[in-house]
């Protein structure tokens, strides 16, 4: 089961690799408000859009731009998943051991506590990745490991790590929605048929996964600005606090939600390819396991 949401988790990100990166470039612009009087003089500039981001980077590196970093991506979605599901049954197990089987909201909670156990791995890839998607191209992964410790220290290589506080909350937030939504369509149908079908469960559960993602984006577009951010000789790394509150003071507070359209629309086909490819990945890895044996 580990194996085939990591290897499902690294299908997804694979093939969504273009939106992945054009909403990261497009999350880590800025755009300071203009002086008084200074728009007028220069005119209003243009803002940012993930196709204005699309045709910048094909210009600069043709149809090869939006593949950059796939790999590191991929790889870090698939230690995501496959640490995640680790973590997840193990809490899981000593729950049961403990207080028996979880409820709703054990459930819940369980779910947030296992966003953590892939972050010791997957926030250095994270800061890499982040770094060769939003850059100007030609630096490598090690190149930018050793420009990131020696001019910040390994700490940097963990920056943006407060953002999970409010992020590893998501899960939670989508299942809430979900069953309450799930709850509002069941009340309506007739005894003979209360459950939801294929359709019903698919879009309550985009829904519920946008309106989790719009909640918590804030933090997500802070985060790529802190991981995007080129380190300086001496100079400590950028908070998300003080990231959000430089977002707030030079861009507005809208300026927060820059790239929110894309990353709903990204995170719900990725869940979906990823749920899809782990159930026949699964049943792949279960039949060789069972001819080996």
């Amino acid at each position: 089961e580990a194996a085939a949401a990591g290897l499902g988790g690294a299908f997804s990100s694979s093939v969504l690799y273009p939106i992945e990166i054009c909403k990261n470039r497009l999350q880590a612009s800025s755009k300071a408000k203009p002086a008084e009087g200074q728009e007028a003089a220069e005119g209003k500039p243009k803002e940012a859009s993930m196709l204005s981001v699309a045709r910048e980077l094909y210009a600069q590196e043709n149809l090869v731009g939006f593949y950059r970093g796939f790999q590191y991506s991929a790889m870090q979605s698939a230690t995501e998943k496959a640490l995640y599901f680790y973590g997840y049954t193990w809490i899981l197990g000593g729950w049961k051991s403990a207080f028996g089987e979880p409820g709703t909201a054990s459930s819940v909670l369980l779910g947030s506590l296992a966003e953590w156990f892939h972050l010791p791995v997957s926030l250095p890839i994270d800061a890499v990745t982040v770094r060769i998607q939003t850059g100007k191209g030609g630096e490598g992964p090690i190149t930018i490991l050793k420009d990131i410790v020696a001019k910040s220290g390994i700490g940097a290589l963990y920056s943006g790590w407060e953002a999970y506080l409010v992020l590893c909350l998501k899960p939670a937030i989508t299942y809430a929605i979900f069953n309450r939504l799930k709850a509002t369509v069941l009340a309506k149908k007739a005894a003979a048929s209360r459950a939801l079908t294929a359709l019903e469960a698919f879009v309550i559960g985009a829904v519920a996964r946008g309106v989790a993602t719009i909640i918590v984006f804030p933090y997500t577009r802070a985060k790529i600005l802190v991981k995007s951010h080129k380190p300086v000789a001496g100079e400590a790394p950028p908070s998300i606090a003080g990231a959000v509150a430089k977002v707030l003071k030079e861009e507005g507070f809208f300026a927060l939600y820059k790239g929110c359209v894309p990353e709903v629309s990204r995170g719900v086909l990725s869940a979906a390819l990823m749920l899809a490819a782990k159930e026949k990945i699964a049943i792949a890895v279960r039949k060789a396991i069972l001819q080996k044996s």
